[in-house]
């Protein structure tokens, strides 16, 4: 579809993964304002490859050869409908745009694109840096989610002095344990210890799909291959056990602590607090940010936690959308309706 006006001599349309120039997408990801690890076509690909995985596509703004802005878009099958929803290790996507590109005005041939693609959109969620450029249709139904950020550009002493006094004390404690941190070339590992000591309270009795580490784990690999990823695993002076351990992604003038885990032990002694605190230490005074990928859902102790590191709070937007046929609509609710009293009478 042509873009009107303005872009008339450029093409927005939706294009599937297999139309899709990665060069292309990923030089613009590259280069955009909004940059996120999470856009670039290595690490969609990776999240959405092997058993059980998704699809993605994305809507493209091309102009001569090049492309000036991207959107992109992870959905499902079933029953024959194609629907979007947000990822797991995935936390924000919307569109990347290239500094010349009128994003504000574009946004609305991008908004038609999505839903003339996809009739149901279960969970959709915008950058950060989105949320000054997008006016969302009406047709959208909008949360307002927030993420929690710690700017490093500060001597280590001011980044310290605005902890909460609790992480203060929590660092003495985690001195005395003498914590051993050791850098470690695959995610399994820290995968392994997440899932015997902090799944079960992480998903909340939801019926998780195990394939997803799998995926994780070859995102992390390619993460790896270029240099992106730091994995932590913290240990006691005495013992070769891991207590706990950290996924920190470093990408341009972004860390993000992408994924963890902790023995019962672990967290008591503050193991992450203090491989946290070691990369705020380590990166104060550059002009980087520390990201603390809060859950999007709940977990009102977790997000209170990162923002007693005195990190700001960032708001981003999720949308959803739903112009299925009536029928279909109709088909839908009485399935889960089903469903749910099956689950309570189980």
């Amino acid at each position: 579809m042509a873009a009107p006006n303005a872009f008339s001599v450029m093409t927005i349309r939706y294009l599937d993964r297999a139309n899709i120039n990665p060069v292309l997408w990923d030089d613009c990801v590259g280069v955009s304002a909004q940059r996120l690890i999470y856009a670039f076509s290595w690490y969609l690909d990776a999240l959405t490859t092997g058993a059980g995985a998704p699809y993605w596509g994305g809507v493209v703004a091309e102009d001569r050869g090049r492309y000036v802005a991207v959107m992109p878009v992870v959905y499902q099958k079933k029953y024959g409908i194609r629907y979007v929803y947000q990822p797991d290790y995935c936390q924000q996507l919307g569109i990347f745009s290239r500094d010349t590109f009128d994003l504000p005005s574009a946004s609305a041939v991008f908004f038609r694109q999505l839903t003339h693609t996809f009739k149901w959109i279960v969970s959709y969620r915008f950058n950060e840096t989105n949320e000054t450029e997008l006016q969302f249709p009406d047709s959208f139904s909008v949360i307002k989610r927030h993420n929690h950020v710690l700017p490093l550009d500060k001597p280590y002493v001011d980044l310290f002095r605005n902890y909460a006094m609790d992480r203060k004390i929590n660092l003495n404690r985690a001195r005395n344990t003498d914590w051993v941190v050791e850098e470690k070339p695959d995610i399994r590992p820290l995968i392994h210890l997440h899932r015997k000591h902090n799944e079960e309270k992480a998903v909340g009795g939801i019926n998780l799909d195990l394939t997803i580490y799998d995926r994780f784990a070859n995102a992390v690999d390619a993460l790896q291959n270029r240099g992106l990823a730091r994995i932590w695993l913290a240990r006691k002076p005495d013992s070769e056990t891991a207590e706990a351990g950290g996924l920190f992604v470093l990408d341009r003038d972004r860390i993000i602590y992408l994924f963890n885990g902790a023995s019962t032990s672990g967290r008591k002694q503050q193991a992450r607090l203090w491989m946290i605190n070691r990369l705020i230490e380590e990166f104060a005074g550059q002009p980087m940010a520390f990201d603390f990928e809060s859950p999007a859902v709940g977990a009102e102790s977790v997000k209170a936690y990162y923002q007693s590191f005195g990190a700001e709070e960032k708001p981003y937007s999720e949308i959803s959308y739903d112009h299925l046929p009536g029928f279909i609509t109709y088909a839908r609710t009485l399935v889960r309706g089903l469903q749910n009293n099956k689950k309570a009478t189980d």
